[in-house]
């Protein structure tokens, strides 16, 4: 059995969202690739379906154009997407997106297996169900979507949060954000979180039961 994973974390860095999808992976125990969005130049959907009507599979050239043969061979396929203002990331909807190339007369990748996961700060009640919105015309078989609510705020990177008054960690703690001295303890890990450790086990079991 083989799985491919991707991730649209953020550039430069192994985030939560990237932790956890390879970790799903890893503990099914099948072969996995796992692939990062950010590493890429791709866009969504152009519209060109006189190119993918035939074959069923997106043909765009670019750097992701390759993958998407992939999922469509691949036994179980895992997304992960950071949450950025309330959703699913642009990378992960663009990826997403490109799904239309499966559907021409029918459905080629109808059925197959997913596992999602999310990572962010905030309510990750409503990402999950665009996550699952996103995938819905597919007609694939979401086994599970993981979240992580991480409550980590880019402010804690950006390095202006103590001039900053519009941003979330202003948003979530007032004027007192404008005093904060950021430490590593605020750059939470879904590894230090029993309830997370917990639903990346369960995910991973349902792909070992395929």
């Amino acid at each position: 059995m083989k799985i491919i994973g991707f991730s649209s974390g953020g550039v430069g860095r192994e985030g939560n969202a990237d932790r956890m999808v390879k970790a799903i992976m890893e503990k099914s125990g099948f072969e996995a690739e796992f692939v990062k969005l950010a590493d890429f130049t791709y866009s969504g959907c152009k519209g060109c379906v006189d190119l993918c009507a035939e074959p069923q599979v997106c043909l765009l050239d670019d750097g992701l154009g390759p993958y998407y043969q992939k999922v469509k061979d691949a036994d179980a396929v895992v997304v992960g997407s950071s949450v950025y203002f309330g959703g699913i990331n642009a990378m992960a909807r663009s990826f997403l997106e490109r799904f239309f190339g499966y559907r021409h007369v029918t459905i080629a990748i109808k059925d197959k297996p997913f596992v999602l996961a999310v990572s962010g700060g905030g309510n990750l009640e409503t990402v999950t169900e665009s996550f699952r919105n996103a995938l819905r015309p597919f007609m694939v078989n979401v086994l599970d979507v993981v979240q992580y609510t991480s409550g980590i705020p880019p402010c804690f990177s950006c390095g202006r949060h103590k001039e900053c008054s519009i941003g979330g960690l202003y948003m979530a703690r007032g004027e007192a954000a404008h005093k904060l001295d950021i430490k590593p303890e605020y750059f939470h890990k879904w590894e230090n979180d029993p309830r997370t450790v917990a639903w990346i086990e369960t995910a991973a079991e349902k792909l070992r039961n395929l």
